[in-house]
């Protein structure tokens, strides 16, 4: 299990139970806890400088929300997300996001759209004369604000209840895949069409854009997880 220096108490009101939680999924979707790995309640203890039993409790919580399953008597193993399961998580992805779109669109200032298009476009810019400049986790940073649009302005609570699990599932596919592909440039262009359509308050034009994009980015991931060595199930 490859770990990154964690400190505790950087946010006094949370108990212990919540910072081996915060710790864990902070390391299981950014992936330096891969899927597959077996985790110890003693060595995140060990990590942490806290007993086994918060740990115990947040492993508990992780598996409550499908990221681990309990080995008896082996550890926690990080559950692997196959091709299948990106799949389906996609297909609810895609209805979730044209649903908040449908109430978004009129809720949307001028300033917001100026700003996204402004920080897209300077991005843009400096990975077109430099594509070191730009790390994988930027981009996965800049997609993720993009599409979050849709779920700050939706008038659906419950999608805007839905939607942070369903990106928490597929946050380490979508850095797995700008990692092995080069495909910022398209996804940027992408989302500066359906800016331009939201800024023309053209609700089925938007719609078409935004499905187009989001069936291109499941394509984008599917190929960059078979690369990866993973197996359809």
């Amino acid at each position: 299990m490859t770990t990154i220096p964690y400190r505790l108490g950087k946010i006094k009101h949370r108990s212990l139970a919540d910072e081996a939680y915060c710790y864990l999924k902070e390391q299981i979707l950014s992936g330096h806890i891969r899927q597959g790995d077996v985790i110890t309640e003693q060595t995140v203890a060990d990590i942490l400088h806290i007993s086994r039993t918060p740990v115990k409790n947040a492993l508990s919580r992780l598996e409550s929300e499908n990221f681990v399953t309990t080995l008896s008597g082996r550890g926690t193993l990080v559950n692997v997300l196959s091709i299948a399961d990106m799949r389906d998580i996609y297909n609810v992805r895609i209805v979730l996001e044209l649903l908040a779109l449908d109430t978004a669109i009129n809720h949307f200032s001028a300033r917001d759209l100026e700003e996204i298009r402004r920080v897209f476009v300077d991005a843009y810019n400096d990975y077109k004369k430099d594509k070191s400049s730009l790390p994988a986790e930027d981009m996965y940073h800049l997609d993720n604000m993009f599409h979050n649009l849709f779920i700050e302005h939706t008038s659906n609570h419950y999608i805007r209840k839905l939607m942070p699990s369903i990106s928490e599932r597929i946050q380490l596919g979508q850095l797995q895949a700008y990692i092995m592909t080069d495909t910022f440039e398209t996804s940027t262009l992408q989302h500066l069409e359906i800016i331009d359509a939201l800024e023309a308050k053209d609700l089925p034009e938007a719609k078409r854009l935004l499905q187009a994009h989001l069936e291109w980015s499941y394509k984008v991931m599917f190929e960059a997880m078979i690369k990866s060595g993973k197996k359809k199930v």
